[in-house]
Parts: C-alpha cells; sequence; structure tokens
C-alpha cells in the first residue's frame, strides 16, 4: 500500500531523485543534442547549431528515438545514427526544409532512406502522444512550438507520476519539481511557468 507523504519527507525524495535523476536527466538530454551537433558537424560538415537553442527539450524528444535505433534491427554507427536523428530533429522541431534538404542528401548518400523513414514515424507518433497528453492536462499549447518547450519533460513523466501519487501537496510539489529541474542550469523555461503546468499534470495523475 502506498501512504501520503509529509511535506518535509517530500522536500527529502525530491532532493534525492534530484540528485539521482531529474536533475542529472536533464544534463543528460541537453549533453546529448550537444554531442548530435558537434558529430553531424563534423562528419558531415552540415550546421545544425539551431538544435542548441532548445537542446534539452530536442534530447527529450530525440533521445528516446536514438534508443529505437540502438535496440532495434538496425546496422548504423554513430555517425550514421545521429544523422538520421538530426533529420528528424529538423523535421519535428524547425520544419526547415533548407537544412532538412541537406541532411537529407546526406542520408540518400549513406544509403538511410528506409531507416529515416521507420525512425520518422516513431518520432511523429511520440510526437502527437505527448502534444496529446499536454492538451489532456490543459497545458497550454497553442503550437508544436509550445510542445517543444515542455519535451524535456518525457523522460521524467514515470517520476513525477510517483510524487503524485503519494502527496496531497501539489503545489509544493509542482514548486520543488519545477525548482530542480531550473537548477540544472539547461532548461530555458522558468520555474514558474513550469511549476505552473506541473500542477496541472499532477492532479492529472492523482
Amino acid at each position: 500500500m502506498d501512504f501520503l507523504i509529509s511535506e518535509s519527507q517530500l522536500k527529502v525524495i525530491l532532493q534525492e531523485q534530484d540528485e539521482s535523476k531529474m536533475s542529472t536527466y536533464m544534463k543528460t538530454l541537453y549533453s546529448f543534442t550537444y554531442s548530435l551537433v558537434n558529430k553531424v558537424i563534423k562528419k558531415y560538415g552540415i550546421n545544425v547549431k539551431m538544435l542548441l537553442t532548445w537542446g534539452t527539450s530536442v534530447g527529450g524528444l530525440v533521445l528516446p528515438l536514438d534508443n529505437f535505433i540502438r535496440n532495434g534491427k538496425f546496422s548504423l554507427d554513430d555517425s550514421q545514427r545521429m544523422l538520421v536523428i538530426a533529420g528528424i530533429a529538423a523535421i519535428l522541431y524547425y520544419e526547415n526544409k533548407t537544412l532538412f534538404a541537406k541532411i537529407f542528401k546526406k542520408i540518400k548518400e549513406e544509403g538511410l532512406e528506409e531507416v529515416f523513414t521507420v525512425v520518422l514515424e516513431k518520432g511523429q507518433q511520440l510526437k502527437s502522444a505527448f502534444f496529446d497528453f499536454l492538451q489532456s492536462v490543459n497545458v497550454s499549447v497553442g503550437s508544436f512550438m509550445d510542445t517543444v518547450a515542455y519535451s524535456f519533460l518525457i523522460p521524467i513523466i514515470a517520476d513525477i507520476q510517483s510524487v503524485a501519487m503519494r502527496t496531497n501537496s501539489v503545489n509544493e510539489a509542482a514548486t520543488l519539481i519545477a525548482e530542480r529541474l531550473v537548477a540544472s542550469g539547461v532548461v530555458i523555461l522558468s520555474s514558474e511557468v513550469i511549476s505552473k503546468s506541473l500542477k496541472k499534470i499532477i492532479k492529472r495523475f492523482k
């Protein structure tokens, strides 16, 4: 049986999760995007630095796709994997035709069109599912770029749900989680904005 926790216990739990998961996750997401950008520039000479604008959020959506490629029956080396993911990010985040054309030219040269199509479909499904989730909890997402801003939450949704199910203090939980995410130093949104959205998410889980 799960017992409700007090506000002081909640603080302890979130501090522990900050050390082991939440803050670390945010840094991991940004590091992945940073590595993605550098590898594509170095190997293929394509400037994809714009992905760093939303570095952590980009990582939140494309890192699961990287895992999908790694665990699937694809025979790609690291550079090819990053190229495919960069192409998907160019479509899902920026719909930048010029940038995508440069990336897709390299994808064709590497013979990766089929892999790209399969992974892109997974990416579109993830994007759509997350968009629907945000709408279901009444988080304002007027455009996909609004969704992009919150994509860093994808890897920690289960952690947020775990906290939500064990506390009655929705405001306290939302505020503390938001502070820890912002404290990672790689999340663009303010603590206040994140906290407001987290309150809606936590209430939905409860």
